[in-house]
C-alpha cells in the first residue's frame, strides 16, 4: 500500500510539466528547431529566455551570454590570485574569496571585450508560444553563441594585462604625489584615483588608493601665496605648495574697496603672478587690503595682501622764508643762490628735479636745476644755484607762486608741489 502511494506521487509530480506544457501553443517559430536547444556543447555557449517581446528575449539571451563569459574570466582569474590575496585575509579567508569573485564580475563588466559581444555573432531560434489559460502571447529565444578555450585563454591574458596596467599607474600616481608642478596636474591625478577605485576589485588595492585620493584632495589646501615683491602699484606673488614652486592656469579674482583697475598676469620665466593696481586717491593710512579669490578643484580658497603706499602720497610741506641772493655778471645775467627748508612726510622718498621761483623783481621765472638732490623724511636745509639771463623790474614782492617738481624713487612716477611762500630777495654785488 505504501509502494503504491509512492508511485502516485511519483506520476502525478512527472504529470506537471506535461500539464503546464499542455497550456501552451507554438503559434509561429523561426524555422526548424535545432538540436542544439537545450543541450550543451564543447566551446558553445547556449542559455535560454523568455520574455513578452522577441526583442527582449534575445537581449536577456546576450546579457545570459555576457554573464557566463565574465564568470569564465573571473573563476579564472580568482583561482591564480587566491594565493596572495588569502595572505591578508587569512582569518576571514572563505568571505574574502567570495566578495573577490562577485566585485571582480562587476569589474570584467566594464572591460573593453565585453562590448565586443554580439549577437550578430550568435546562432538564433525562437518561438512564440500562446498560453491558453491567461490567453496572453510571450517569446521564448534561444541561443547559441561560440566561446572556444582559445577565445577564453586571450580574455584572461587581456585581463590579467588590463590588471597590471592599472596596478602601474596607481604606483605612478603615488610618485607624483611629491613632485606636482600645477593645479591642473592634481585635478587629473584625482580623475585617475576616482577610476581605479572604482575598478580595484581587492581590498588592498582599494584601499590604498582611497588613501591616495584623500592625500590628493587635501593637497589643494596647502598651496600658500609667497610674497615676491610688493611696490605700489605692483604686487608679485608665487603659488607654493611645499617647497616647489606651481602654477595655476586659472588666474584669481581680484577685488579690493581701496585700489582700483586691478589686474593680473602670470610670467614666463619664473612662474610669478603680478598683480597691478591704480592707488590714485589712495592713503597710506587705510587698510588698502586687495583680496584673491583663487579656484583650486573643487575648492574655494582666499589670500589677501597690503598694498604698500608708503612713499607714494606727497607729503611735502615748504616752512619759513625762501632766501634768495642775486648777483649780476654783466647786464641781465645773474647768478644766484636759493636757500629753503623743506618738510617731508613719512616714506618719502624723492628726487628733487626741478625748482621754479616766480619773481615781481624779475620778469623771467627763475629755473633752478638740482644736482641729485634727494628729498627724503624729516626738514632739510636746500641750497640751489644757477645762472640765466633775466631782466629786472622795478616791481617789490614779498610772496613767490613757484613749483618744486619731484620723481618718486620708488614709482618713478614725477609731480609737481606748488609754491607758495613769502620770500627775501638780497641783490649782491
Amino acid at each position: 500500500m505504501r509502494c503504491s502511494f509512492l508511485n502516485v506521487i511519483l506520476i502525478l509530480l512527472c504529470m506537471i510539466p506535461v500539464v503546464s506544457y499542455a497550456q501552451e501553443k507554438v503559434v509561429d517559430e523561426s524555422g526548424d528547431k535545432p538540436e542544439w536547444v537545450d543541450n550543451t556543447m564543447p566551446e558553445y555557449i547556449i542559455v535560454s529566455a523568455t520574455a513578452p517581446e522577441l526583442m527582449q528575449a534575445q537581449t536577456q539571451c546576450m546579457d545570459l551570454v555576457k554573464q557566463e563569459i565574465i564568470n569564465s574570466v573571473a573563476v579564472n582569474i580568482n583561482s591564480s590570485s587566491s594565493t596572495s590575496s588569502t595572505q591578508t585575509f587569512v582569518n576571514d579567508d572563505n568571505l574574502f574569496k567570495s566578495e573577490f569573485s562577485s566585485e571582480l564580475k562587476v569589474v570584467a563588466a566594464r572591460l573593453p571585450f565585453i562590448t565586443g559581444i554580439s549577437i550578430s555573432n550568435a546562432e538564433t531560434y525562437w518561438e512564440k508560444i500562446y498560453i491558453k489559460k491567461e490567453k496572453k502571447y510571450f517569446y521564448r529565444c534561444h541561443l547559441r553563441y561560440p566561446y572556444s578555450d582559445m577565445t577564453k585563454r586571450k580574455l584572461v591574458l587581456e585581463f590579467k594585462l588590463n590588471d597590471e596596467k592599472k596596478s602601474k599607474q596607481l604606483e605612478m600616481l603615488k610618485s607624483q604625489y611629491d613632485n606636482i608642478s600645477s593645479v591642473e596636474e592634481i585635478g587629473s591625478c584625482i580623475i585617475e584615483l576616482k577610476s581605479l577605485s572604482e575598478y580595484f576589485f581587492d581590498g588592498v588595492r582599494k584601499s590604498e588608493t582611497r588613501l591616495l585620493l584623500e592625500k590628493y584632495n587635501d593637497l589643494y589646501k596647502q598651496i600658500s601665496v609667497i610674497s615676491v615683491s610688493n611696490v605700489p602699484g605692483n604686487y608679485v606673488f608665487k603659488l607654493m605648495l611645499h617647497d616647489k614652486v606651481i602654477t595655476c592656469s586659472k588666474m584669481p579674482r581680484l577685488k579690493s574697496d581701496y585700489v582700483i583697475n586691478l589686474a593680473v598676469t602670470m610670467g614666463d620665466v619664473d612662474k610669478s603672478y603680478s598683480v597691478t593696481y591704480d592707488y590714485k586717491g589712495c592713503s597710506p593710512d587705510e587698510p588698502n587690503i586687495v583680496e584673491m579669490f583663487f579656484y583650486f578643484g573643487d575648492k574655494n580658497m582666499k589670500f589677501e595682501f597690503r598694498a604698500d603706499l608708503s612713499g607714494t602720497v606727497t607729503d611735502v610741506k615748504f616752512p619759513g622764508f625762501i632766501n634768495i641772493l642775486l648777483k649780476e655778471n654783466e647786464k641781465d645775467v645773474f647768478n644766484y643762490c636759493v636757500e629753503m627748508d623743506i618738510l617731508a612726510g613719512e616714506g618719502s622718498n624723492f628726487l628733487i628735479d626741478e625748482v621754479c621761483l616766480n619773481l615781481k623783481e624779475l620778469q623771467e621765472p627763475l629755473i633752478l636745476n638740482s644736482d641729485e638732490e634727494f628729498l627724503n623724511q624729516g626738514l632739510k636745509h636746500y641750497k640751489f644755484s644757477g645762472i640765466s639771463k633775466n631782466v629786472r623790474t622795478d616791481i617789490k614782492g614779498i610772496l613767490t607762486d613757484g613749483y618744486l617738481r619731484i620723481k618718486n624713487n620708488k614709482t618713478k612716477r614725477v609731480e609737481t608741489i606748488k609754491i607758495s611762500r613769502p620770500y627775501k630777495l638780497v641783490m649782491g654785488k
